[in-house]
């Protein structure tokens, strides 16, 4: 059977309230309120709620000459409109009932009223359910309202009638609803909508199974007389309020079984969500449909998010680039004379598409005299009107999402050498790329940020260690929206002397030898992990683990899960960055679960560095699965963050798509939301911090989950 739109009313002698409720449902038939005072209005109520004229009218009256009068007025109306025209009219009767005049015959009229609610929630489903509050006496208006209630519906609707217009109203016939009504009632009557409900849980969680129409039945008939209802007792009446006692009971078993099915809590306010909500959320699939993509998107980008693993010197896309190398125009300026033969090579260079692949490394220090970073600032200056050249002079062929899969380390790398440490050596370029990176993390509602950067490696440009730290630290830390802190990263492929000095620039800032740097809050040990083992350090590391540094150490991303087996055992991680290969060893993964051990998966860049199947592209089927879904159906607290956005040519949101795309079948959104909380609950940040930006995230989600999923 097809889903209909279905308004439902309790009605009584008043039959106008059938032509009042369709000139709002249904203006295409009639429009009754073309002259009221507030058309406008009433045309925008019906949009914000959503309200599509409706295919069927059910009314729910006493027997009696009243009512049958009233009835036929109705049809009267209906056969004036013309044939075909209109909805399909509805009409039941409770048997036996012609006034209500006891409470027997209030509660056998509500129990009537019960079974034709539940019925038509049950013949609406995938269409929509209007419940009427108007018609009929009082108690017929409070039952409707309350079946309403626990069988849900799309819009209560009432209409107010104006008292000044009382008497010539009544005496409007059928005729005179068929047209607009004139500009001397033009305000007697206003429809409203009033609310809506959602299906009651109770309805459908209890021992007995849910409540369901079959088996409290009522007639239906394709003719058009009225149908007798005939019921002896208010069952289901006393079905639904034996359920509603016992709610409180059923809630918590509920919540109790359904945490006990999860190998991870995800927010705790989630598990009092109506259950269907729940089931909604975690059957909903993104990441499998192309087509749903942008929808996806923009529903994430609201999402409140943590971001663990960013690295300063990978957040700039080609756009970014320009900014950041523009920033620096004034030190470009001021060594011209020396840039502009140099300049004009590559000018003509680029013009005759020669001179590619470029090494970017060489341009940092391509014209002697010239101090870092002007030379490759005044580089990207060259594409400052033609960014999509620049695109292609850095990214070439991995411009094609399948064909930037599973290219290696090194070859990965290679594409950030115009970044990072080429652009990074002046505090305007540093400012800059703090500042795209807060504008980025505002724009796709970042709440936690742990930003990893290299401060010693910033220094080729004349500024010091502290000076670097210092700047990098009063641009993350002045915008309110967000939560930042920082990690200082050093690079195992580098030598053991330069990693020392990060730590000591570490240790100075923690001693308070410094100018003071309270955000600093990890420690982190990055780049190929064939350069330089984890056990290596630990004797290095030591000084910071008296201080009770928090470490997170990249690990498990292109080596075997001894590399992982390292960093926890001997430099003590508490989140290790990627672990791929942490499934390889099931004793180790026992031992992330127990101890909550985070990991830092990074879903573009270990598509990019090792090659994973994309649900979106069919040259990655005969890559393997990536093993987020895994990690977190084992109870691991994996958390999903950006790497080197503008490397991987991704963003905030993004990256947890791309997590879903990853994954056979996708992620549910329950799986995306138990992500989010992960990533803050792995949060470096002292703890009152991090509870409050738990808290603040959980609510943040429940208003969101208000509205329409994606």
């Amino acid at each position: 059977m097809m889903a209909a739109n279905i308004l439902i009313t309790t009605f009584g002698a008043t039959w106008q309230i059938v032509p009042e409720l369709l000139g709002f449902t249904n203006p295409g038939l009639v429009d009754l309120y073309a002259f009221h005072p507030d058309s406008e209005g009433i045309r925008n109520a019906r949009h914000r709620a959503g309200i599509r004229p409706v295919d069927e009218v059910w009314l729910i009256t006493t027997k009696g000459k009243t009512t049958d009068g009233a009835v036929r007025e109705v049809r009267a109306w209906q056969d004036l409109l013309g044939p075909g025209r209109g909805p399909r009219l509805c009409v039941w009767q409770a048997a036996n009932i012609t006034d209500l005049s006891s409470e027997a015959e209030c509660r056998l009229m509500a129990e009537c009223i019960y079974r034709l609610v539940l019925h038509a929630s049950e013949r609406s489903e995938g269409g929509q359910l209007i419940v009427s509050l108007t018609g009929g006496r009082k108690t017929m208006s409070s039952d409707i309202q309350a079946a309403a209630a626990a069988f849900g519906c799309h819009a209560l609707l009432h209409v107010i009638q104006n008292e000044n217009y009382r008497n010539p109203l009544f005496q409007l016939g059928p005729d005179d609803f068929t047209r607009p009504l004139p500009a001397d009632l033009r305000d007697a009557i206003t429809p409203l909508v009033t609310g809506s409900y959602r299906r009651s849980p109770v309805v459908d969680e209890a021992a007995d199974g849910p409540l369901q129409g079959a088996a409290y039945p009522v007639p239906f008939s394709d003719g058009s007389d009225p149908l007798e209802i005939n019921v002896q007792r208010p069952e289901l009446v006393l079905e639904v309020q034996r359920r509603q006692d016992k709610a409180g009971f059923l809630y918590c078993n509920y919540t109790h079984r359904l945490m006990h099915e999860e190998a991870d809590a995800n927010f705790l306010a989630l598990y009092n969500l109506p259950p269907a909500m729940i089931r909604d959320l975690k059957d909903r699939r993104l990441g499998v449909d192309p087509q749903r993509e942008e929808a996806e998107l923009a529903w994430i980008r609201k999402l409140p998010k943590a971001e663990l693993h960013c690295h300063l010197g990978g957040v700039a896309d080609v756009a970014d680039l320009i900014e950041i190398a523009a920033a620096n125009r004034r030190g470009v300026e001021y060594h011209k004379d020396r840039l502009l033969p140099w300049l004009d090579r590559w000018r003509r260079r680029l013009d005759r598409g020669q001179g590619l692949p470029i090494r970017f490394k060489s341009l940092r220090k391509a014209v002697p005299g010239v101090p870092e970073p002007f030379c490759a600032a005044a580089f990207v200056l060259l594409f400052e009107e033609r960014p999509e050249l620049l695109d292609e002079v850095v990214f070439g062929p991995y411009r094609d999402a399948s064909a930037f899969c599973g290219i290696g380390f090194k070859a990965y790398e290679a594409l950030g050498d115009l970044q990072g440490s080429g652009l990074l050596q002046s505090e305007e370029s540093l400012r800059a790329a703090c500042r795209v990176l807060m504008r980025r993390a505002v724009l796709h509602n970042v709440r936690c940020l742990e930003v990893r950067c290299s401060p010693v490696n910033y220094t080729r440009g004349g500024l010091g260690p502290f000076q670097v730290a210092r700047i990098i630290h009063e641009e993350l830390t002045a915008n309110p929206h967000c939560a930042c802190s920082i990690i200082f990263t050093a690079s195992r492929h580098h030598s053991m002397a330069k990693v020392r000095q990060h730590i000591s620039l570490a240790q100075s800032l923690m001693a308070g030898d410094g100018p003071g740097f309270p955000n600093l809050v990890g420690f982190d040990l990055a780049g190929n992990e064939g350069a330089g083992s984890a056990g290596r350090m630990r004797k290095a590391f030591m000084p910071m683990m008296e201080k009770c540094m928090h470490f997170t150490i990249h690990a498990g991303e292109i080596q075997d899960v001894g590399s992982i087996w390292e960093a926890v055992y001997h430099l003590n991680a508490e989140r290790i960055g990627h672990g791929l290969t942490l499934r390889d060893n099931p004793g180790l993964l026992k031992r992330f679960r127990d101890r909550s051990i985070a990991l830092e998966m990074c879903p573009s860049s270990n598509f990019q560095i090792v090659g994973f199947r994309d649900n979106y592209l069919p040259a990655s089927q005969g890559r393997p699965v990536y093993p987020l879904k895994e990690y977190l159906e084992k109870g691991l607290r994996a958390t999903v963050n950006t790497d080197n956005p503008g490397i991987s040519r991704t963003d905030f949101s993004r990256e947890l798509h791309r997590a879903a795309r990853l994954t056979p079948g996708g992620l549910s959104i329950w799986d995306v939301l138990l992500l989010i909380r992960n990533g803050f609950k792995a949060g470096f940040c002292n703890r009152p911090v991090r509870t409050t930006l738990l808290r603040e995230a959980e609510s943040e989600i429940l208003a969101l989950l208000q509205g329409v999923l994606p």
